[in-house]
Formats: C-alpha cells, sequence, structure tokens
C-alpha cells in the first residue's frame, strides 16, 4: 500500500474516531491526545527497525483490515471503559502518524526505511 494509501486509511479510521467522540460526548484531552501522539511515534520508531519486514507484512490486507479491526476494538473498549483518554488518545495517534506522513511526503522527514544506518528485516 502506498503512503497515500496509508494515509486514506488512517483519515478514514481518524474520521470515525472522531464520530465516535463527538456521538458520546467526550470532551478535549489534550494530556491523552499527546499521549497517544509520543505513543504513535515511538511505534513507528520500533517499526521502522525492521521496515522491510513491516512493509511485507502490511503489504497483505488482511493486515491492514486486522489492524483497522484493532483500533475499532480499542474505541470500543474506550468508550465502555474510558471515554475521554481513550478516545483521545486514539485520536492523538491517528493525528501523529498523518503529520509523520505529511513530512515524509514534502520531504521534511526521511522515509522510516532511511532512520537506521542499515535496514534490518
Amino acid at each position: 500500500m502506498s503512503r497515500l494509501g496509508d494515509g486514506a486509511l488512517a483519515a478514514g479510521v481518524l474520521a470515525g474516531v472522531v464520530a465516535l467522540a463527538a456521538a458520546v460526548g467526550v470532551a478535549a484531552s489534550p494530556v491523552a491526545f499527546a499521549v497517544g501522539a509520543v505513543g504513535a511515534f515511538l511505534l513507528e520508531v520500533l517499526l521502522s527497525a525492521r521496515a522491510a519486514a513491516v512493509r511485507a507484512l502490511w503489504a497483505r490486507a488482511g493486515v491492514r483490515v486486522l489492524s483497522v479491526g484493532v483500533v475499532v476494538l480499542a474505541a470500543a473498549l474506550a468508550v465502555a471503559f474510558r471515554p475521554e483518554s481513550g478516545l483521545n488518545a486514539l485520536a492523538g495517534g491517528l493525528v501523529a502518524y498523518l503529520g509523520l506522513l505529511a513530512f515524509v511526503a514534502v520531504g521534511l522527514v526521511p522515509p522510516s526505511t532511511a532512520w537506521f544506518g542499515r535496514n534490518r528485516s
């Protein structure tokens, strides 16, 4: 999947999270949003250490569907147990991921495959 496709998928999921937050009346929580953003960035750094293997796995449609399913499950659990912090953290993570994709697209940040001296698979 291309960066554009990844971005479209993340934007669609973000729209769902925002709609859910609005539907249940969740207030903005900057701290939870920031925690989600930092978590997404750290996950990207961790996954970029094995960029080739991650890219090969992500090429499978089932993995992308599963990733959306994981976010849907996380959103459902957030609504059930911690709506404000959970949905804000999910939104923060998705916004951070979209921001990272945008920075890579305009050349401000190199692709994750270039983050480490050598690409370990």
